[in-house]
């Protein structure tokens, strides 16, 4: 029904773009990197899908077409609904994400919040097939070797480059810290 929204960004949240579009809000879904992207801009034009559901319609918003294809084959999978796929996306970068699961690495999925072991072999066995590793992206073996993705994220959406946010996570990141001390660490030492 609906391909994407055009329009001025009127807020970002944690989870949330709200695009003004022709003096209507709509207030979109979206994952962590779509968030970071849109707060980054003044207009976006962001594909969406629109879950109707017995009570409610929400729009989720995708930083492009790629992201949106991802969250439709993850809806696909039996027990991740729009709101966990949105989880997903948020949890790991979509060429990560798609090279844990070509390479059936379980273990990497299952470092995100809110899926557990069972539910990233499930997304692994159903989706094995249907995506293709990144090109020039290392094999993630154990969940250790992945940055603290909510913090990169984070990192590039204060204007950080990419390899620049995952090399300072690296560095100041310890097992027990949270996002936020994570992005406070790196801050105070830049």
């Amino acid at each position: 029904m609906f391909d994407y929204i055009s329009g001025k960004v009127a807020a970002v949240s944690e989870n949330k773009v709200v695009v003004d579009c022709g003096g209507m809000g709509f207030a979109l879904t979206a994952s962590a990197f779509a968030c970071a992207e849109a707060s980054r801009k003044q207009e976006v034009k962001m594909p969406v899908y629109l879950a109707v559901r017995d009570d409610a319609l929400e729009l989720f918003g995708f930083s492009g077409t790629p992201e949106r294809e991802l969250f439709l084959l993850l809806i696909g999978v039996s027990g991740v609904g729009p709101k966990l796929a949105v989880a997903v996306l948020s949890g790991m970068a979509p060429d990560r994400l798609t090279t844990a699961i070509a390479s059936g690495n379980a273990a990497a999925l299952s470092t995100i919040k809110g899926v557990g072991k069972k539910t990233a072999e499930r997304i692994v066995l159903e989706l094995k097939g249907k995506v293709a590793p990144a090109e020039g992206v290392d094999v993630v073996v154990a969940d250790k070797q992945l940055p603290d993705e909510k913090s990169v994220l984070a990192l590039i959406g204060l204007g950080y480059e990419r390899k620049e946010a995952e090399a300072a996570v690296k560095k100041f990141a310890k097992p027990d810290m949270s996002t936020e001390d994570i992005i406070r660490a790196v801050l105070s030492n830049s």
